[in-house]
């Protein structure tokens, strides 16, 4: 019989050593991603380019993403599961590592472009990787995954913030190459190079665009806007407000660590209950912080407050990429989350240059109520009209149909 991933997965040391060194993968897109979104702003005082180049690298990056999103979603329904994730982490730790190093703008778009392709390939992998391990805790299983990015947002901006200095950056970007270097040789080293033996599917890809899992991915169209209008312009509002780099750097890491608190618990309730419910209490309590964040004169508690129900929210919402496996056939899993990614993207790419072109004519707090609060009630809405989807609680171990991943 052929060694699987999802056969080694059947054993609870098997799940977590998989689910833990699969999930790093988002730790480094997590992590290369806050040190650029925190670290924008005096990287690009540093190489003496106008601030509004953050929206636009924001979006280029946006736009590496959404190209290959689909592509890393093919890839786990059709090619070599495994090798794609390496290539990915590559391809992410090669630019990120690069990026410490630029001395123009020129430089800056093309390697955050490239970081993107990257990221644009491994997260509808990483996700439906996980997702298909076990699927009767399908988001459990995924919600390591964005433990693992809360993390890397986390860290992010207080490893820029120590290791940077008013002249160079590079320090922060080279860590973020080693460690993409290091989680290279232990997925060789311990990942199964076949994923699991699959059937084929009874429909094409377009019978599988559901009703589902298209409003889902509407959903998280806007969920992309207001996300990305936040990161890109996240640490000029806060320092324009008076409040420190280091202060902000706490701020801003508040994010990702009340992600990490609440990803499992959103997950386990997801997996238990009305998974529709609770990626609709994510997107209300994203919708609460942003409330917070642009309706009350800031200051560092408010800001606080604001970051946490942002990352709270934002790890409950994550239900959503469960929800759109559960919208398809099994065959098409990697297809669906792609799709999900290739929308969200589309979102990030609008987010940025929207904050950037609308904080100089009506300011930081009238520019995030169009920016993040609008966006996100649409967000919440959609996902509202979404009808739910039946769980599929029955991973395929051994039949006569195809080996994915050699």
């Amino acid at each position: 019989m052929v060694d699987t991933t999802v056969k080694k997965a059947q054993s609870l040391g098997g799940l977590i050593m998989i689910a833990v060194l699969v999930g790093m993968g988002m730790f480094l897109d997590g992590f290369d991603a806050n040190l650029f979104f925190f670290g924008g702003t005096f990287i690009l005082k540093i190489i003496n380019v106008n601030p509004i180049l953050l929206g636009i690298t924001a979006a280029g990056f946006s736009a590496g993403i959404m190209i290959f999103s689909i592509v890393g979603g093919v890839i786990f329904d059709k090619i070599t599961t495994r090798n794609g994730i390496i290539i990915s982490l590559t391809v992410i730790s090669l630019f990120s590592a690069l990026t410490g190093f630029v001395r123009n703008e020129y430089e800056l778009v093309i390697y955050r472009f490239m970081v993107g392709f990257g990221v644009g390939m491994i997260q509808p992998e990483i996700s439906a990787f996980l997702g298909d391990l076990r699927p009767k805790i399908r988001a459990t299983v995924i919600a390591t995954a964005g433990v693992m990015f809360n993390l890397g947002l986390a860290l992010g901006p207080l490893i820029f913030a120590r290791f940077s200095t008013i002249s160079t950056f590079d320090i922060p970007f080279v860590i973020a190459g080693l460690s993409g270097l290091i989680l290279i040789i232990l997925t060789v080293m311990f990942i199964p190079s076949t994923y699991k033996i699959k059937n084929k599917p009874k429909h094409g890809i377009l019978k599988n665009m559901n009703r589902s899992l298209l409003l889902a991915s509407f959903s998280y169209l806007f969920f992309g806007i207001a996300f990305f209008a936040y990161n890109s312009y996240a640490t000029p509002f806060l320092t324009h407000d008076g409040i420190s780099k280091g202060t902000a750097a706490i701020v801003l890491s508040t994010f990702g660590f009340a992600g990490i608190v609440l990803a499992y618990p959103g997950a386990i309730v997801g997996d238990r209950t009305n998974r529709k419910r609770i990626i609709q209490l994510g997107a209300l309590v994203m919708l609460i912080g942003t409330i917070v964040l642009f309706g009350i004169h800031m200051s560092p508690i408010i800001a606080f407050t604001a970051v946490i129900f942002l990352g709270g929210g934002y790890a409950i919402y994550g239900n959503i990429q469960a929800f759109s496996q559960e919208s398809v056939e099994d065959p098409w899993i990697g297809t669906a989350v792609g799709f999900l990614y290739l929308v969200f993207n589309i979102g990030a790419m609008i987010g940025g240059p929207l904050m950037g072109y609308l904080i100089p004519k009506i300011g930081y707090s009238m520019a995030g109520v169009y920016a993040l609060m609008i966006p996100m009630a649409i967000c919440l809405i959609l996902m509202s009209l979404a009808p739910n989807v039946r769980r599929k609680e029955s991973v395929v171990l051994d039949t006569t149909a195809t080996a994915v991943g050699k």
